[in-house]
């Protein structure tokens, strides 16, 4: 949820100051100082705890799920950094933050986690430790299969003890289908990336590892800069450098964590002490307007087709995807969720022309990923139900062009 800084400063000032009030009113409730101070402390605890019972059950009506305590990082645990050419990226090699519950809307009960991983040589979560890394110069003999995109890839969920990424099963399918053969499935994507960000990222890092195939499932994330005010085609009417905003994070670090929810999140909406939460808020500017026309599809094609020109210059193959898109009963009414659906089905138009013009393997996920909650954690991210038939549906066209290479 974007929020106008001016109205963070409004909300922030007003519940500070009524807290403030609060003291001020029960201290001087009596005229003995021992009382005053019990009064003052008493009072004030009374309306964090109301304060925070009430948000709460206000923030569980209107969003339809709880509300999940933000946790601070510490500033030198920060896992991204700024980039010159990239609105930021993940330190190499780096532990990222700790294991904690997965707070998505759908499936709750099956106790999902985000796990703590280690980022690999390239700065990215790869293989079943996020460590694995992408050795260079390709080795000999190595078919080297690079998947593209943005969160909808990059996600690793827990579920007990396993742990799941599409690009982790897609892997599996593909060692069970030539387990004889040297085969590497990578995951190269960044969440939060449009296309445009994912074009420079495979220019300046992604070739370097020779890969002999991509995979590209995106969308959704040129969305906002396309119905962001002052349109430009180089999305720097929505987008701004991690650096603009570092010092901020550096100075979030130094406020003491509150455990309560209203609190936590006004703190948070304008100094953020947790990444996850506060890395797109950093990047993005302008205002959207869901009354808007799309205007960055023709955008959103271009950078596609650079992609594409530049792997096929370079002999690498090419496998094109749909997005899925779920509209669970709780959004299915949202005017913001209906808008970016509509955005969705624009782009995936988008691949199948693409698909078309030069004649790549397109996989239709958007209908073939059955049209149900076991298969999503929200309306675009998979649980792992949904990572493995993502995983299965886009190893088909892999498996039939490696039958090809190896027979």
């Amino acid at each position: 949820m974007k929020v106008n800084t001016p109205v963070k400063f409004l909300a922030f000032f007003l519940y500070f100051s009524s807290f403030l009030a609060v003291l001020w009113f029960s201290f001087y409730l009596t005229l003995d100082p021992f009382k005053s101070i019990l009064f003052s402390v008493s009072g004030g605890v009374a309306y964090l705890l109301f304060g925070d019972v009430a948000f709460r059950a206000l923030y569980k009506v209107l969003r339809g799920k709880p509300y999940a305590m933000m946790g601070k990082i510490p500033f030198k645990e920060i896992y991204i950094e700024p980039h010159p050419y990239l609105p930021y990226v993940f330190k190499k090699n780096f532990l990222c933050q700790k294991k904690h519950p997965a707070n998505y809307p759908l499936n709750r009960d099956k106790d999902y986690w985000f796990g703590q991983f280690y980022t690999n040589n390239m700065g990215h979560l790869n293989g079943i430790d996020g460590a694995r890394e992408v050795v260079m110069p390709k080795p000999e003999g190595l078919f080297r299969v690079n998947c593209l995109g943005a969160s909808t890839t990059a996600n690793y969920i827990l579920e007990k003890d396993d742990v799941f990424s599409y690009p982790l099963e897609l892997g599996k399918i593909l060692h069970k289908s030539f387990p004889e053969k040297n085969i590497e499935v990578n995951n190269f994507a960044m969440g939060g990336y449009t296309s445009a960000e994912l074009l420079i990222q495979f220019l300046l890092e992604s070739i370097d590892s020779n890969p002999d195939m991509i995979i590209l499932y995106h969308a959704y994330n040129d969305l906002a800069p396309s119905l962001t005010s002052d349109f430009k085609s180089d999305y720097s009417h929505a987008r701004k450098n991690f650096g603009e905003k570092y010092h901020v994070f550096k100075w979030a670090s130094k406020i003491p964590y509150v455990p309560f929810a209203l609190p936590n999140l006004l703190i948070n909406l304008l100094l953020p002490q947790n990444i996850r939460y506060g890395i797109l808020s950093a990047i993005s500017k302008g205002s959207i307007s869901l009354d808007d026309e799309f205007k960055g599809l023709d955008t959103y094609k271009r950078n596609i087709k650079n992609l594409i020109h530049v792997c096929q210059a370079n002999g690498i193959k090419v496998v094109l995807s749909t997005y899925c898109h779920f509209l669970y009963p709780q959004i299915e009414d949202d005017k913001s969720h209906l808008k970016y659906r509509a955005g969705v089905l624009g782009e995936n138009d988008v691949m199948r022309e693409l698909a078309g013009e030069h004649e790549l393997p397109l996989v239709d996920n958007f209908n073939l990923v059955p049209y149900e909650e076991k298969y999503f954690v929200d309306s675009v991210h998979f649980s792992p139900h949904g990572m493995q038939e993502i995983a299965k549906n886009i190893s088909k066209p892999i498996i039939e062009h490696l039958n090809s290479v190896y027979n």
